[in-house]
């Protein structure tokens, strides 16, 4: 309940739009022009997580975001970031998710089709680390060449240190690998 004492805040100053003018990434910060041409100080953008879990995607210059302001101060807010704009439209019109990242690296899922793609521009590279191992529950299908550092191992059979029965020499061919 509102006493007399309480200073009335602006309704117009709890909600803002602006646009990132610069990002600080050592202290996760960003800096936003304000619809009249003012600037915040270095404020605080809202992640999709920050708790156990946790996420990190900065802000990038020229992004539209909304300034939720506390109490009207506009050094205490946060920018909420996800609006399309005409510096940043829609990446898509169905209900296909997508994340695209500044290079065009891009992946998304088609819920429809049941289809995840990882797209990565020329040159792109991807790195798995998992020490406990890589299990692929399907078929496994390659365009190009698969190496390995150690061995290949076909139902228990070794591709590097596997031996052939029924040897000839000369032009006849090798029976079956052995184990």
């Amino acid at each position: 309940m509102r006493t007399p004492e309480d200073t009335a805040t602006d309704a117009d100053q709890l909600i803002r739009f602006g646009t990132i003018a610069t990002v600080n990434l050592a202290v996760g910060r960003c800096v936003v022009t304000l619809d009249d041409d003012s600037a915040s100080p270095p404020i605080r953008w809202i992640e999709m997580r920050m708790g156990r879990t946790r996420t990190w995607s900065p802000p990038s210059e020229g992004e539209q975001v909304v300034l939720l302001c506390p109490a009207g101060e506009i050094g205490a807010a946060v920018a909420l970031r996800g609006l399309a704009s005409d510096a940043f439209g829609p990446l898509g019109d169905s209900l296909t998710e997508i994340v695209e990242f500044l290079d065009g690296a891009r992946v998304s899922y088609d819920p429809e089709a049941h289809g995840l793609v990882i797209a990565l521009p020329s040159g792109g590279t991807i790195r798995m680390v998992a020490p406990g191992g890589v299990r692929i529950e399907g078929d496994l299908d390659c365009t190009g060449t698969i190496s390995a550092e150690v061995d290949v191992i076909a139902a228990g059979i070794s591709g590097k240190g596997h031996r052939h029965d029924k040897v000839q020499t000369g032009a006849a061919l090798s029976g079956g690998p052995v184990s």
